[in-house]
């Protein structure tokens, strides 16, 4: 008996020790809320049991009765906490029934003990021990263990809301446990003259099961011990839920970084793009009439808007003029509509950016939309800090721009500044081509066409005094040399029409354009010209270069035709790469290298024409003819 109530006791201690570390976990179920009720209901109640086991091993007389207080005691004490753990999961899984409203007095149980033993031992007269294990177990223990049972049964029902239905057997097995561990140990009490006990008592499970009913005790203890532990159970499954929702939640912060990283990367890419793309169209030469338009779109399509404008100064600088707007969906519209809104001339004239909507500004009617906007974002166009025009975007509604859309429409408009003053750059650098043009044919004209008019001019007075004399021998000899001179004029004349007609035919490509050159050359001057390359493609030189390399070339012809009196003239073009090699070879006479400084001004023009695009030119020259080669840097991409 005495091994019976030991493992009677450990069973309840071992309840109590695995509730009580189970407490200590965080958890957002009840039941942890309440564990710590249950963890001391099996810490005292092993005492009890321990007690009994002292009291069979044979204490000393005077050492019984401080036993028995002490169990007597402990008894109720323990059944307290076991009423008060199945009264919170109670009213933890919702409102109480109408005959448990006074569970919680038996909370005051302990402090009213005293008198109800008093008043028992004063009727009946029953030893106090006897009373106190008799009525404890009747009014506390077992009440307590059907409350734990329902407590857990209710709690279990609860567990689907959690998502943890997997778990419901562990809480109805610690709750079966439970009822019937009331029932051996709440109904079965010891014999005595009051209540069921002379009826149900240890006795009757002697008779019959043969075997004593603290062994049953021991037993459903054990079982209730086993049962509540796998029922803490529940709040590891509890644990991998929370884990395996940590897990899903980090998945979905991982995946929704992803999309976010891909989506930044896609926008940055489509600015980037986009910015590439007016770069290139602005390299191109592109008018800005046709990227403008482009620019304004690609505004609003990047800024995610209804609509989207550039509008610059007019030419008197007194009012803003549309220059291009495009809503969502349509193409661009290019009008000169003069504007008149404050707002605008207030950001272009002071240079500051300005989000929609704000506070000095509520509501403000864009001029494309025709009507108040949910939101805009205008930026200032300006160059070198003076005020050039505004462009903007609007949304009629939906979100407000940001400080990311501002700076990308900055961008956007600095970009705007590079196509302004790209243009205004070309416009000059083309009025300086038109001014060395004509220069040129100017110097061709002094050169060639002016001095034979000139020569012209003295021939035919000498004619009319040979004429005079009747000298016919000598007038017809001067005449066969004015003719010479006219046709040498006539074909400086033809070369420097050719020479302009291939210069502006640069759409063609630098192949083409020197090809037909070549050709018209032979078949003008009847010297015979030939053009070789060991490419077919684009050279890769900027749009300088090329036309740099046209004049060479043609310059070196007209000095193969006027000087060296060739017969035959080889262009070569040869690529490595980082340059273009020119190589011009001709049979004619020559000349003598020191003599260049004596009026052979071509070859420095064509030394300097090289040189300005960061090339060169040499010259080699004898009686076998002449041999050029110029050579240009090419413009390569990494």
């Amino acid at each position: 008996m005495l091994v019976i109530f030991f493992l009677y006791g450990l069973a309840f201690f071992c309840l109590g020790l695995v509730v009580l570390l189970e407490a200590r976990r965080p958890s957002a179920l009840a039941l942890s809320r309440h564990l710590p009720s249950l963890a001391w209901f099996g810490l005292l109640h092993a005492l009890v049991e321990w007690c009994d086991m002292l009291r069979l091993a044979g204490l000393p007389a005077d050492a019984e009765t401080p036993l028995v207080v002490i169990r007597s005691v402990l008894l109720p004490a323990s059944a307290v906490f076991l009423v008060r753990f199945g009264v919170g999961l109670l009213s933890e899984a919702g409102p109480l029934p109408d005959w448990l409203m006074l569970a919680p007095m038996a909370l005051v149980v302990p402090a009213a003990l005293v008198v109800a033993y008093a008043l028992i031992v004063a009727l009946t007269e029953p030893p106090l021990a006897l009373a106190a294990d008799v009525w404890s177990r009747y009014l506390l223990y077992g009440p307590g263990c059907l409350l734990a049972a329902a407590g857990f049964g209710r709690q279990a029902r609860r567990l689907p809301q959690f998502g943890l239905a997997p778990a419901r057997p562990l809480l109805w097995g610690a709750a079966a446990a439970f009822v019937v561990n009331a029932v051996v140990a709440g109904l079965l009490v010891p014999a005595a003259p009051y209540g069921l006990s002379p009826w149900l008592n240890g006795n009757l499970a002697l008779a019959l099961t043969g075997l004593p009913v603290q062994l049953w005790r021991a037993a459903s203890a054990l079982a209730v011990t086993v049962l509540v532990i796998r029922a803490m159970g529940v709040f590891e499954a509890e644990r991998l839920q929370h884990l395996a929702r940590l897990s899903a939640d980090r998945e979905a912060a991982h995946q929704a970084a992803v999309l976010a990283q891909a989506e930044a990367r896609r926008v940055a890419e489509a600015w980037t793009n986009t910015l590439v793309e007016l770069n290139r169209r602005v390299a191109g030469l592109d008018t800005v009439d046709t990227v403008l338009p482009d620019l304004v779109r690609a505004a609003a399509r990047l800024l995610a808007a209804d609509a989207a404008a550039l509008a610059l100064w007019a030419d008197d600088s007194s009012s803003l003029e549309l220059k291009c707007s495009v809503l969502a969906g349509a193409p661009p519209a290019v009008t000169a509509q003069r504007l008149a809104d404050d707002l605008l001339e207030t950001v272009a004239r002071r240079g500051r950016p300005c989000l929609l909507p704000a506070p000095e500004v509520p509501h403000w009617p864009c001029p494309v939309l025709g009507g108040p906007v949910a939101a805009a974002c205008l930026v200032p166009v300006q160059l070198n800090g003076q005020a050039l025009g505004v462009l903007w975007v609007s949304r009629a509604g939906g979100a407000p721009f940001g400080p990311a859309d501002l700076t990308g429409l900055e961008h956007l408009a600095d970009q705007t500044v590079i196509v302004l003053e790209h243009a205004l750059m070309a416009a000059r650098l083309q009025s300086l081509a038109v001014v060395e043009e004509r220069g040129r044919i100017a110097r061709e004209m002094h050169d060639g066409l002016s001095q034979v008019l000139g020569y012209l001019s003295l021939q035919t007075q000498t004619l009319e005094a040979l004429v005079r004399r009747g000298d016919d021998v000598a007038a017809l000899a001067e005449l066969a040399q004015a003719r010479a001179h006219i046709h040498e004029a006539q074909a400086d004349v033809r070369e420097n029409i050719l020479s302009l007609r291939t210069t502006l035919a640069g759409q063609a490509g630098l192949l083409p354009a020197l090809r037909q050159y070549v050709a018209e050359f032979e078949v003008q001057t009847g010297i015979a010209a030939s053009l070789s390359s060991d490419f077919a493609g684009d050279p890769c030189l900027s749009p300088l270069a090329e036309a740099q390399l046209v004049r060479i070339a043609q310059e070196a012809l007209a000095n193969a035709r006027k000087h060296a009196q060739a017969r035959h003239v080889a262009l070569r073009l040869n690529l490595t790469p980082q340059r273009l090699h020119l190589t011009v070879a001709d049979d004619g006479r020559g000349f003598a290298l020191e003599a260049v400084g004596q009026g052979h001004f071509g070859l420095h023009t064509m030394r300097e024409r090289a040189e300005s695009v960061g090339g060169g030119l040499t010259v080699d020259s004898g009686r076998g003819g002449t041999r050029l080669e110029a050579w240009l840097p090419r413009v390569v991409a990494n």
